[in-house]
């Protein structure tokens, strides 16, 4: 079994490595491997590529954020520690265990970063140690740690890649084992981990102080513990606490972390206030008010969609409207309009428990799909579940780990139940550079359909039943099945404009999203998933008519899609004459064309993106050099106590311009470059290539576009063809 973990190093990148290259741990050093640095000297490159990023893209002192007004909102992540353990039972060698460690990393951060890796074997189990940059040596950013996020997804490539090398895969969190041997046969999306999580964010959103932070703690339920500078939280159903640090890598839950949050909060709090004052009595209605703090203080109300309301400056900050008291939340300001005096009273303090419960409550009720893999899909199969293999549309060949928990069946024929609103991450390995594909698991369904070649059944829809067809899908109805709405997406779904009829493609196990008719007992039913097998019957029912209103609707939305499907044809004919093409054959020639020009674009991508990585790492020295020259000829200059006193004062500078040099003088690369000149280059090569990822981007949409043109002609092509039938079946008749 390989046990992966990940933690920030906030402190002393150079203790780190130094422990994890231990030679009484790793033979003498000979399981020691930098990537893009050295050894001896990969703590200072990391700290050079640091402030390089620091000169060139600001001072980022959060994953994803910005220093806020000059001052540190928090302590940055300097590097990441991470570890992979093996288990006994595996008989892992040293060699194997660290290939597998180093394609971990290559798949997880690409060829971007800096890294030291070290095997160590002084244990009974063979254990991987891993300390990489937080700042790419590509792009100059950090790298983005999502708590819990980001050790999933670890996880999963390590399952894959430890599977496919045929050894033992972690168990997911909440399927861990027990002393006994069994597991506890709960949601695994619902770990007391991941509530915790999800209910301090909400507190930490709200929150205007650290008492207020301990009030609403205790209305959500949690318990808090303080014990010296760890906190503990726990839930009504936890036996023990779980400590702050734990809950995120950031610190946000830690006492230092809840007062700047809150102190953040109260700061956001006093300067929405007068904004709000300043154009309520001049509003009717929910629009005005957005309009108007829009107009006159740039400032954006949006409703998400939880729900809930959020407020944006013209400074990016996002305040949620939750974080207002309570005569200011949308819904007490709606009932109160031209009455500014009521936002300033004294309002009873809302039930905090059921307003998080009807924000995070699921949309769509989960539904277990078991789904038959056929034999050449499953690569290798053992205890600890299977390696599954299969072209998925628009992705191409992908490989998934589905844990023995989610497995039913035999070897020789193998179902997985899968969950239609999970997401599962499967893996890339066609090209150079490894990639992780996240998807949810009715994509998943549809690609296990086709792959096996199972085609959804054509349906076609009664047009009484039809509510309306926009880009995204077609919406109809079906009230005597008890569902009010049904959505079925625009790619399943096919519409002939000579006799109006929409078909729609229906797979037994494919999901689509319907809502329930609302009952007395049940006003605001959750939307369900329902199955092709579930609704093909009830499409094939005759239904009966809806009313006059529906049928206008209808033919409303009839006109609608006429006229896009002429404005479709027309764009079409526009596009071929254009390029000259009269026949398919040049049409095909036109699609491989484009195709073509992705490609290179494609491949001068990855070249730029290569070459970018080789001259960071050489620019970091040349860098380094020139920002403590100064330093250098301050010390030659200065007399012997001055020099003394300089160089205790500046033992990192120095040590950083020494580490350089050498560096320099080993590659025999030592361009007289001025930082200026440095930081230009380093501009223009990221402007290079965000004008090939725009080309990209762009090249993308014309072979859509020519796909687009070729399949509406094999439609006009496929239409002429049954009009011609129809034609001669209606002249047969005649004659007879």
């Amino acid at each position: 079994m390989a046990v992966t973990k990940i933690h920030a190093i906030n402190r002393s990148t150079r203790d780190a490595i130094k422990y994890i290259s231990d030679p009484l741990k790793t033979r003498d050093g000979r399981l020691v491997e930098a990537v893009h640095c050295d050894v001896p000297f990969a703590a200072l490159e990391f700290e050079m590529t640091a402030r390089m990023s620091h000169e060139y893209n600001g001072n980022y002192e959060r994953v994803g954020g910005r220093q806020v007004e000059g001052q540190r909102v928090q302590q940055a992540a300097k590097s990441y520690h991470l570890i992979q353990s093996f288990s006994p039972d595996d008989h892992v060698t040293p060699e194997e265990a660290h290939e597998i460690g180093l394609q971990l990393m290559r798949e997880l951060l690409g060829n971007d970063f800096e890294f030291v890796i070290a095997t160590h074997v002084d244990k009974h189990h063979i254990h991987n140690h891993i300390v990489f940059n937080a700042y790419s040596l590509t792009t100059l950013k950090k790298f983005r740690s999502q708590p819990y996020i980001t050790a999933n997804r670890i996880k999963e490539i390590s399952n894959r890649l430890t599977a496919e090398h045929g050894l033992s895969v972690s168990l997911k969190r909440d399927e861990q084992l027990d002393k006994n041997g069994f597991v506890h046969e709960r949601d695994r999306h619902q770990s007391f981990r991941a509530e915790l999580r999800r209910r301090l964010r909400f507190i930490a959103s709200r929150a205007t102080s650290p008492a207020m932070f301990e009030q609403l703690c205790e209305q959500m339920e949690i318990t808090t513990s303080q014990r010296g500078q760890n906190r503990g939280y726990r839930l009504p159903e936890q036996q023990r606490n779980i400590r702050d640090k734990s809950l995120s890598d950031t610190g946000s839950f830690t006492t230092e972390g809840i007062k700047q949050t809150t102190a953040e909060n109260a700061q956001n709090q006093k300067r929405l206030i007068p904004l709000i004052d300043d154009v309520y009595e001049m509003c009717d209605s929910l629009d005005d008010l957005t309009f108007l703090l829009r107009q006159e203080h740039d400032v954006t109300l949006k409703r998400l969609r939880n729900g809930s309301y959020q407020f944006t400056f013209h400074d990016g900050t996002k305040v949620p409207a939750g974080l207002l008291p309570t005569g200011y939340q949308i819904a007490f300001m709606s009932e109160h309009w031209h009455d500014p005096s009521a936002l300033k009273e004294t309002q009873p303090a809302p039930d905090i428990l059921a307003e998080y419960q009807a924000q995070t409550k699921s949309k769509m009720t989960n539904t277990e799909t078991l789904m038959d893999l056929s034999e050449d899909q499953v690569l290798s199969v053992d205890k600890k579940g299977a390696l599954v293999q299969l072209e998925v549309p628009g992705e191409g060949q992908l490989t998934v780990h589905l844990n023995r928990y989610e497995l039913r069946g035999k070897p020789d024929h193998l179902q997985v139940a899968l969950q239609a609103n999970y997401y599962y991450t499967l893996t890339d390995q066609s090209g150079e550079r490894p990639r992780a594909v996240s998807i949810r698991g009715e994509a998943l369904i549809h690609a296990i359909d086709l792959d096996q070649g199972l085609n959804p059944e054509l349906v076609k829809v009664p047009p009484q039943a039809v509510l309306g067809h926009s880009d995204k899908g077609l919406t109809i109805t079906l009230p005597d099945a008890g569902y009010e709405r049904v959505f079925i997406p625009n790619d399943a779904v096919s519409y002939d404009r000579l006799h109006q009829q929409y078909t729609v493609q229906l797979g037994n196990h494919w999901h689509y999203n319907a809502a329930p008719v609302a009952t007395i007992d049940d006003p605001e039913p959750k939307s369900i998933s329902l199955t092709g097998e579930a609704l093909k019957p009830v499409l094939k029912t005759e239904q009966p008519m809806l009313g006059r209103w529906l049928i206008a609707n209808r033919q409303r939305q009839y006109m609608q899609a006429q006229r896009a499907g002429v404005s479709r044809l027309s764009t079409t004919l526009s596009e071929l004459r254009a390029n000259h093409i009269t026949d398919r054959p040049s049409l095909g020639r036109q699609l491989t064309a484009v195709k073509a020009q992705l490609v290179e674009v494609q491949s001068k991508i990855e070249a730029l993106h290569t070459k970018i990585t080789d001259y960071n790492d050489l620019a970091k020295f040349v860098f380094t050099r020139n920002q403590y020259q100064p330093i250098i000829d301050k010390l030659s200059e200065a007399p012997e106590k001055e020099e003394q006193r300089l160089t205790k004062k500046y033992h990192d500078e120095i040590q950083l311009y020494e580490t350089a040099v050498s560096n320099l003088e080993n590659r025999e690369f030592n361009p007289m470059l001025t930082n200026e000149e440095l930081g230009g280059v380093i501009k223009e090569q990221e402007q290079t290539l965000r004008s090939l990822e725009q080309s990209f981007k762009q090249q993308t949409t014309m072979v859509n576009k020519w796909e687009d043109i070729a399949n509406l002609v094999d439609e006009l092509q496929a239409d002429q063809t049954q009009e011609e039938r129809e034609q001669q079946q209606h002249e047969h008749d005649i004659e007879r």
